[in-house]
């Protein structure tokens, strides 16, 4: 962790992508031997580092956004893996001599995408949420269902026999298992949140959560992986915003985040430790073929769905293509599941050598390249505006809500009325500073203003169109009176959002 401290310290100073830094730290000061050799089990090596990794990433996407945009990450996710995943394997077992299934199996293992310097990249340059909202989600289904492949291939090329209908048969049973797994120990724990105000015991909680999910599903031989993700996400929507107070909801998402950041810098370091310059200079021509192979995997998934997606009312413009197929990067899974290859699978060696290099390079080239491509397709004009007024905005909601503590505090004795005074008029000054910034971009800045208008409008149609389903259910109109009256707001509502989104 101390390498680690110092890699991030030097890589804010030279501004290059952190796990990239880490990456080139493993390789330099591998051959001095500075720590002892590490070999973990495979499936221990999954238990720690898998859970972390998907839990954080699932604790932050709020499952009604998720459902509105369910269509094009779904697709992207399911159909977009496997694709990716026959593309990269045909392909590369085909240019490197490799036997087909060991082929697929690293098709599965590359394929999970890691978009966290990316979505970081969209918040300073002010992108639209919907797209980061896309990329995000469909990257954490990417890698759920990349590892589910990954590990019936697996089993594939180490000589079990599976055909295509019974591989099919374990996916499905798998992943919907996995899903039940998660959700319900991820509702078991919400409960439980609801009934204590204790930020350490409701840490351990989501701990638990996590871990206990993947677990219990390996257990139960159905996808630890989806029940992390599944878990993380009903935590993250339901017991976070239920039953924990705003101090303790911090506390939880710095834990994870802390924790996915531990586990990331030891898994890059693992690597590079683990691969040597001289393997990376002696199978170069392997990890030069097998770079654009990859890339062409991802292409394949993004632009042949694409016109699916929006067949269906997707509104994936091109612009949003060309960033969902270059902000595709490779991470700390594709590194986690290769160095998780048992000694004694076919080829691990090769394909270790050749993942790093792939990631290496995908970190390289597209991470150091994102933001170019992101300006050049207009996508950060005109969202500077809209980036401030969202940190305002959550300044604002983040010192009510600091105030809605105190008078707690206040309320239980835990503080006295003079202290109270004291910090309320010193959160009171600032909110009213923070008022006033967002009353000068309403009044300057039109395009603001009118993005903000559509989107008001959104919610009040929607608001509208829920309040007549529920006159519906009470008998007070009937379903024909529905549909008719719900046609004219859907036709309000996508004029509106396709307003939003040109802008």
């Amino acid at each position: 962790m101390v390498i680690a401290t110092i890699v991030a310290m030097a890589g804010r100073f030279i501004r290059i992508p952190y796990a990239l830094a880490l990456v080139i730290t493993g390789l330099i000061i591998a051959p001095f031997h500075v720590l002892p050799q590490i070999e973990l089990e495979p499936h221990i090596l999954f238990t720690v580092f898998l859970p972390p990794l998907l839990f954080e990433s699932a604790i932050n996407i709020r499952v009604r956004l998720l459902k509105e945009n369910a269509l094009p990450i779904a697709i992207y996710a399911l159909v977009g893996t496997v694709i990716s995943t026959l593309v990269v394997g045909y392909s590369i077992s085909w240019l490197l001599n490799l036997p087909l299934a060991v082929g697929l199996a690293f098709g599965a293992l590359i394929s999970p995408t890691d978009p966290i310097s990316v979505i970081a990249i969209f918040k300073e340059l002010g992108v639209g949420k919907r797209l980061s909202l896309i990329m995000e989600s469909e990257s954490l289904f990417n890698d759920g269902v990349a590892i589910v492949l990954f590990t019936l291939l697996v089993n594939y090329a180490s000589g079990q026999e599976i055909s295509i209908l019974g591989g099919i048969q374990s996916f499905i049973l798998v992943v919907f298992g996995g899903v039940l797994v998660g959700g319900g120990i991820g509702f078991v724990a919400s409960r439980l949140t609801r009934e204590y105000d204790d930020h350490l015991f409701e840490i351990m909680l989501t701990t638990i959560a996590a871990f206990g999910a993947y677990l219990s599903a390996e257990t139960l031989h159905v996808s630890g992986v989806i029940a992390v993700v599944t878990a993380g996400l009903v935590m993250g929507s339901y017991g976070m915003r239920t039953g924990m107070t705003a101090s303790t909801r911090l506390a939880v998402n710095s834990f994870w985040e802390y924790l996915a950041f531990a586990v990331n810098s030891i898994v890059f370091l693992l690597v590079g430790f683990e691969v040597a310059l001289f393997d990376l200079t002696q199978r170069g021509t392997d990890i030069l073929l097998a770079i654009p192979v990859v890339l062409v995997g991802r292409a394949a998934a993004v632009y042949l769905l694409s016109p699916l997606v929006n067949r269906f009312k997707g509104d994936i413009p091109f612009s949003w293509q060309h960033v969902l197929f270059w902000g595709g990067l490779r991470g700390a899974i594709p590194m986690a599941l290769v160095l998780g290859l048992g000694a004694n699978f076919p080829y691990r060696a090769e394909l270790l050598v050749v993942t790093f290099g792939v990631v290496l390079i995908s970190l390289l080239v597209q991470g150091l390249s994102i933001k170019p491509l992101i300006r050049s397709l207009g996508l950060a004009s005109k969202g500077g505006l809209l980036a401030e007024y969202g940190r305002l905005s959550s300044q604002l909601l983040a010192g009510e809500a600091a105030i809605m503590e105190l008078q707690r505090l206040k309320s239980s004795k835990s503080i006295s009325s003079n202290n109270y005074q004291v910090i309320y008029e010193e959160y009171r000054t600032r909110l009213q500073e923070i008022e006033q910034q967002l009353e000068e971009l309403h009044q300057n800045e039109l395009v603001l203003n009118f993005t903000l208008e559509n989107k008001a409008r959104i919610q009040a149609l929607q608001t509208e169109k829920s309040t007549l389903q529920e006159a519906m259910r009470r008998g007070i109109i009937d379903d024909l009176d529905l549909q008719v009256l719900s046609a004219r707001i859907d036709d309000d509502l996508d004029t509106l959002r396709q307003k939003t989104r040109n802008e």
